[in-house]
């Protein structure tokens, strides 16, 4: 592959379609490929199954307080942390979080396979070595109804989160997966990656894990990159926020659904509603009390027509409204 059809590829697919597990490449080979420009990773929702488990471990398969491992086809993730300058950060923390086989995340009531609060399966964070590097032992994820399969995962230091974002897996494997006996009893997921509401497309750049089969597994391996504004360049913290803020909703215009954050620095009556360009009111989407901290709502405009929308947030004395594009 000459440099101009590397960079080309790069470009169309992510530095992560190149390194594969194990840092096969050659020394010239990742010195061309780090030497092209590195974009940043795309912010994504948190989703509303995350806590903080304070685990630092390698293996995340175990619950640690009834000590039973999940079971699935074995997936060992490498993750790599850069700079836009496509430079390694070192000593930063991974933290990843995602379903098991069967579609159930740890800690969480009101799911497929019920209560799982208490437990800590698939969660834990590593720190990023000299080379930007870290490497997880997992399971390959299940799904549930309404997304693709995913992985969530947050790069931070301390409290300040320099991105929280979702990956995601190729099309193929995820069929293949669900064909085998593990995962078959609940069949194959309708949710592909162009028509999941975070991903959009078949191949979002810089959202999806290359996958490799690993032959003393029986799995597969999984590259991930990482790229960070850097240690020193953070715009936002969203896990112990300061002060009330109303966000722009992702993805913007959307169709049908989309997804809106917003934090509470104390807890507070809240009220989110949606209104289109006559100023009537289209939707409530939050109507309570809340706690403080960072929430995100999805809103789902399947029954909407097309056209601009305005959704506003009042929570005590904080008021704040943005415009979003619903285009079918």
């Amino acid at each position: 592959m000459n440099r101009r059809d590397m960079l080309k590829s790069v470009g169309a697919f992510g530095i992560g379609s190149f390194l594969p597990f194990g840092n096969t490449l050659s020394a010239d080979e990742k010195a061309l490929i780090l030497s092209s420009s590195c974009v940043l990773t795309p912010q994504e929702t948190e989703g509303p199954y995350y806590f903080d488990p304070d685990l630092i471990r390698q293996d995340i398969r175990e619950d640690t307080s009834s000590h039973v491992v999940e079971t699935g086809i074995p997936l060992n993730m490498l993750f790599t942390v850069i700079d836009v300058h496509c430079n390694p950060i070192s000593n930063v923390i991974v933290d990843i979080w995602h379903c098991d086989k069967d579609g159930n995340y740890s800690g969480y009531a009101g799911q497929p396979g019920g209560s799982t609060i208490g437990q800590n399966f698939l969660r834990g964070v590593q720190l990023t070595d000299s080379n930007g590097q870290c490497s997880f032992v997992t399971v390959y994820p299940g799904w549930y109804p309404g997304r693709v399969t995913h992985v969530h995962f947050k790069v931070r230091l301390s409290s300040t989160t320099y991105v929280t974002s979702q990956f995601c897996f190729p099309d193929n494997i995820n069929t293949a997966v669900y064909q085998t006996s593990l995962y078959s009893g609940r069949g194959q997921n309708a949710v592909t990656n162009a028509t999941d509401f975070a991903f959009q497309t078949a191949n979002p750049i810089g959202q999806i894990m290359t996958i490799t089969p690993n032959s003393t597994t029986g799995g597969y391996n999984g590259d991930y990159i990482i790229v960070i504004a850097g240690t020193t360049d953070v715009k936002e913290s969203f896990s112990s926020p300061e002060e009330f803020a109303l966000f722009q909703n992702y993805p913007n215009p959307f169709n049908p659904s989309t997804v809106i954050r917003y934090q509470l620095p104390f807890n507070s009556d809240v009220t989110l509603k949606v209104f289109d360009v006559l100023g009537r009111e289209v939707a409530t989407l939050v109507e309570g009390f809340e706690v403080a901290g960072s929430r995100f709502v999805e809103w789902d405009a399947s029954n909407i027509p097309s056209g601009f929308y305005y959704y506003r947030i009042v929570a005590g004395n904080f008021i704040a409204t943005r415009e979003m594009l619903l285009f079918k």
